[in-house]
C-alpha cells in the first residue's frame, strides 16, 4: 500500500512539473512590432554582391531585422570563384556579405547572428583568421557546420542576422 501511495505521489509530481514546464512565461518581455513593422518584407538586392545562384534573394528586411542568404566566393563582376586558396575565398564571401550590409544601409557591427558552411573543417583556423578581422573583439554568435560540398565547387558559404 505505502509503494502504490508513493508511486501515485511521484505521478502527480512529475505531472504538475511537465505541466508547469509547458505553459506559456506570460511575463516574458517580448519586443512589440507595430502592425506595419511586422507586415513590411523588404527584398535587398545589390550589384555589387553575386547574383543568387537559385531562386532566393541577396537579403530580406523585415522591420530592423536583415536575413542574409548565404554567399560563396563569387566574384559579383565576372561571376567566377575566387578560390585560389582559402583564404582569398574567406575574403570574398566576407566582401560579398558587406556589401550587402551595405545596401540596406547596415555593416558588420550590426551583424547578431553567422553561420559558415565549410567543405572541410581542416581549414577553420584559416578562415577564422580571415573573419575574425571583419569583426575584431565584438563578433557576433556563430555556428560552423561542416558540409558534403556548397554551390559552385565553394568551399566556404556564410550566411548572416543583422540587427538595426
Amino acid at each position: 500500500m505505502l509503494k502504490t501511495l508513493y508511486a501515485l505521489f511521484l505521478i502527480i509530481i512529475f505531472s504538475a512539473s511537465c505541466e508547469s514546464q509547458s505553459k506559456p512565461d506570460n511575463n516574458a518581455k517580448t519586443p512589440k512590432l507595430s502592425a506595419k513593422e511586422a507586415s513590411s518584407r523588404q527584398v535587398i538586392k545589390t550589384d555589387q554582391a553575386p547574383n543568387p545562384v537559385g531562386p532566393y534573394n541577396q537579403a530580406i528586411k523585415v522591420a530592423n531585422t536583415l536575413y542574409l542568404a548565404g554567399q560563396i566566393g563569387l566574384d559579383p563582376e565576372s561571376g567566377k570563384m575566387v578560390n585560389s586558396d582559402i583564404e582569398e575565398e574567406a575574403r570574398q564571401v566576407m566582401e560579398n556579405l558587406k556589401a550587402v550590409l551595405a545596401e540596406a544601409d547596415m555593416d558588420m557591427s550590426h551583424v547578431v547572428k553567422s553561420t559558415i558552411y565549410m567543405t572541410d573543417l581542416n581549414n577553420f583556423t584559416r578562415v577564422n583568421e580571415i573573419y575574425a578581422g571583419y569583426f575584431g573583439e565584438d563578433a557576433p554568435a556563430r555556428v560552423t557546420v561542416g558540409v558534403a560540398s556548397l554551390p559552385k565547387d565553394a568551399q566556404l558559404e556564410i550566411s548572416m542576422i543583422a540587427v538595426k
